[in-house]
């Protein structure tokens, strides 16, 4: 063996199993956590460490997660009530004034040092 394997999983494959079952078909709400819709990385650490007493880093959780073939992603939000037309008006007409008037200013603040 030309390379080290590296430390042995601290979870068995059957509780890596468990553990992507519970992440895929729970929210956190429904294990014992406060927080009622989004797992984050603390969270699912303190998951692991609750049902398994095992202790991960925020990143090993992020490794679990790449191993099952999880991703971790920040979930979006979008507005109930959005106005799309008001959206869309903002995205193509007030955003981009702005965005020149900004602009405009950080040159004449650049000029006047």
């Amino acid at each position: 063996m030309k390379y080290s394997p590296g430390a042995p999983r601290k979870l068995e494959a059957y509780q890596e199993q468990e553990f992507a079952q519970i992440i895929e078909h729970q929210l956190p709400v429904d294990v014992g956590f406060e927080a009622k819709y989004n797992w984050t990385l603390p969270i699912i650490a303190s998951l692991i460490e609750k049902k398994w007493g095992k202790k991960y880093s925020i990143r090993g959780v992020g490794e679990i997660l790449h191993r099952l073939g999880l991703s971790y992603t920040r979930p979006t939000y979008t507005l109930a009530h959005a106005d799309e037309d008001k959206q869309k008006e903002f995205v193509e007409q007030t955003f981009p004034n702005v965005k020149k008037t900004v602009e405009w200013r950080n040159r004449l603040h650049s000029l006047s040092r």
